[in-house]
């Protein structure tokens, strides 16, 4: 318990001072407030750049903090519940920062996501796709990054709809990466779902999703997934988004999802999707 309460102290540490000051316009930072892996949205509002991520949070929330400051324990009167390993955790585009809030500074067109969710069988979830189109377009700590995007010839769906976001789409190897591909081919990078974190994963060619204290349940009718993870690197500096599916069709059909349709993954963690390519479950969510 000692372990996993330094964890959560560090993603979540820090002290800041509160404001108020409207922030509009492409370079203010989205403040999304959820529960329960995404499942129930909260709040979102917008607050300025230029400041840390825990001020951010301060200006359009009501923060309580525990242990002098350095954990925050309520957001708009929801608190936490170590005891039930129910706390608040965030994310920055889509990353889970491995510093307190106090220490991250929001950069403008980011997206601050903070989620009160059961964390005892995922204390870090690093990589969550419900923030797209980042961190592809905005990166991560100001720094954007080239993405590349391989797969069939479907794949260029995303590359398109990135491109058009403002994404800086290149050919050969980067950091960044999406990747199209059948479940056969990601059955090493998705089997792994403790060590990266993941709530939607593989095993034996199966979909598996994460229902949170129902543990994980294989789920017969998804035919394709969407799941991101972090390669062994500091936070932001590689990302790896795997688009997945039993055919080369149905990794297609969840493609076009995901590129023409990406409010149907907004604020999840992971998602399943059926072979026509609709999203049947999110990770984390019962």
């Amino acid at each position: 318990m000692r372990v996993i309460l330094t964890v959560l102290l560090v993603l979540t540490a820090g002290c800041g001072r509160g404001a108020d000051a409207p922030a509009t316009g492409p370079a203010a930072v989205r403040v999304t407030v959820t529960r329960d892996y995404g499942s129930v949205v909260l709040s979102v509002h917008s607050a300025p750049a230029g400041e840390s991520a825990l001020n951010g949070l301060r200006r359009v929330t009501r923060v309580g903090t525990s242990y002098a400051g350095r954990f925050v324990q309520s957001i708009d009167g929801l608190s936490g519940d170590r005891s039930a390993g129910v706390d608040w955790l965030y994310f920055i585009n889509g990353i889970a920062p491995d510093s307190g809030a106090a220490d991250v500074d929001l950069h403008p067109g980011d997206r601050e996501w903070w989620d009160r969710r059961y964390w005892s069988d995922l204390v870090q979830t690093p990589v969550a796709i419900g923030a797209w189109p980042e961190p592809f377009v905005h990166g991560y700590g100001g720094h954007r990054h080239p993405v590349t995007v391989t797969g069939p010839a479907c794949a260029s769906t995303i590359s398109d709809a990135l491109r058009a976001a403002g994404a800086r789409i290149v050919t050969g190897a980067a950091d960044y990466r999406i990747e199209v591909e059948t479940f056969a081919q990601a059955a090493t990078e998705l089997g792994d779902w403790r060590g990266r974190g993941l709530t939607v994963s593989l095993q034996d060619g199966h979909v598996m999703v994460y229902r949170g204290r129902g543990g994980r349940v294989a789920l017969p009718a998804a035919h394709a997934l969407i799941a991101g993870y972090q390669p062994p690197v500091a936070p932001g500096h590689a990302v790896v988004l795997v688009v997945a599916g039993d055919s080369e069709a149905s990794a297609c059909d969840a493609a076009a999802t995901l590129a023409t349709h990406p409010s149907r993954i907004a604020d999840t963690y992971a998602v399943a999707l059926d072979a026509a390519g609709t999203v049947i479950a999110a990770g984390g969510r019962p």
